[in-house]
């Protein structure tokens, strides 16, 4: 039944007490943090610090153990008909199931089992769970009652399963997936990120940019969203064919028609050529042209990033663009489907981009994002955005 240890979860009376500890024992930061929990991974199980009082008895009341298991339901109807009593039942956290019980001898166990929608994790196999997940973080912001950060895409929802929608019935079901589920400083980042690169598109529809092209588009809804800003700009959302053909066929069954100036590019960007797919769609290679390159780069080997500005620069008119977001440091990844491939720090992605052909315009780092796009009119923080994260525009030098 138990495959390996997979969470560790412990309450603390003094959360950054606790932080600061336990980073200093593990010699690395947490991975995610929220007002009210730490994460930290420790090789491939995770340590979830949680604010609370804990138990003053001397028993184990304040930690939680969790062991990983292929079929969840099965294994805690095994527990139970084997005399254990039921503590929490399952339940669904995204892509994640969680159960608990007790021991015959007073202790409690905790199971867990990431959801599958194959018996291949690679997006090769199966649609994108970043993608998926990113998808969730928007939906979540469209429905912020903080209006100044309140999220623009509104079609997020749609590309969701029913079990995660079950978690938008109230404020409260939200704030506690954002806290518990993803964590406040993901969330962030990706409101700021979403903000940011929703300004970019925009202005390029505006200004009639004749291409725009989306290097691994997901669920993105920009296309959409801003359709009545496009007049002559031909746009292509580029995408592996798992990912692309779910997102065609909930479109169609929304019964959504997309603009007619878009075009949808299947790739692989770890064995395709960007030009050879893109020039078959009708991507003109002299055309002044905005790539976005959004939540993609650090999935990616090194080879695979350089190929791609390579293409950038020899393959768009001068004046073109890129806007993509980096990891600044190595972090574990959360689904083994998609491991982290690709990190640079912030003083070497300035060079990093000049040794192909590429100019900064714009660099923002996670203050930056707070201050633009996270900060309250009277002058409070809605929300900290992730450290490990970068967002740059690039221009293609003259």
């Amino acid at each position: 039944m138990f495959k390996s240890l997979k969470r560790v979860t412990c309450q603390v009376a003094d959360l950054e007490k606790a932080k600061q500890w336990y980073s200093g024992i593990l010699k690395a930061p947490p991975v995610f943090e929220t007002p009210v929990s730490v994460i930290f991974t420790i090789g491939e199980c995770s340590l979830s610090l949680f604010k609370g009082e804990p138990s003053q008895s001397g028993t184990n009341d304040n930690m939680d153990i969790y062991w990983d298991v292929d079929d969840i339901e099965a294994s805690y109807e095994e527990l139970l008909a084997a005399g254990a009593k039921p503590s929490a039942p399952v339940r669904t956290i995204f892509n994640i199931k969680i159960a608990r019980v007790i021991d015959p001898f007073g202790n409690r166990i905790g199971i867990t089992a990431t959801i599958k929608n194959s018996t291949e994790s690679s997006v090769e196999n199966k649609p994108s769970e970043t993608a998926l997940n990113v998808a969730i973080c928007r939906a979540l912001a469209a429905y912020e009652q903080r209006n100044e950060i309140k999220g623009p895409d509104f079609m997020a929802e749609l590309f969701l399963p029913e079990e995660s929608k079950k978690h938008f019935q109230d404020a409260v079901s939200i704030k506690s997936v954002i806290e518990r589920g993803i964590s406040s400083a993901l969330y962030g980042y990706i409101l700021a990120r979403t903000a940011y690169l929703d300004d970019v598109v925009k202005k390029s529809l505006e200004e009639n940019v004749p291409q725009i092209v989306f290097l691994g588009a997901g669920y993105d809804t920009r296309a959409y969203r801003h359709s009545r800003l496009i007049r002559n700009t031909r746009l292509f959302e580029m995408d592996i064919r798992s990912t692309q053909q779910r997102k065609l066929k909930i479109l169609a069954d929304a019964k959504i028609t997309p603009p007619r100036q878009l075009s949808f590019v299947t790739i692989n960007f770890k064995t395709d050529k960007i030009e050879d797919v893109l020039v078959k769609a009708g991507y003109n290679t002299s055309l002044q042209t905005l790539f976005v390159w959004e939540g993609v780069s650090y999935y990616l080997a090194e080879e695979s990033i350089h190929e791609t500005l390579q293409f950038v620069r020899d393959c768009s008119a001068s004046g073109s663009a890129i806007c993509f977001d980096y990891m600044t440091e190595k972090m574990e990844s959360v689904h083994a489907g998609e491991p982290f491939r690709f990190w640079i720090a912030p003083d070497k992605i300035e060079a990093f981009l000049a040794e192909r052909g590429l100019i900064i315009a714009e660099h923002l780092d996670n203050r930056e994002m707070e201050k633009r796009y996270l900060t309250l009119r009277d002058g409070r923080l809605a929300e900290k955005v992730m450290t490990r994260f970068g967002l740059v525009r690039a221009i293609k030098k003259v």
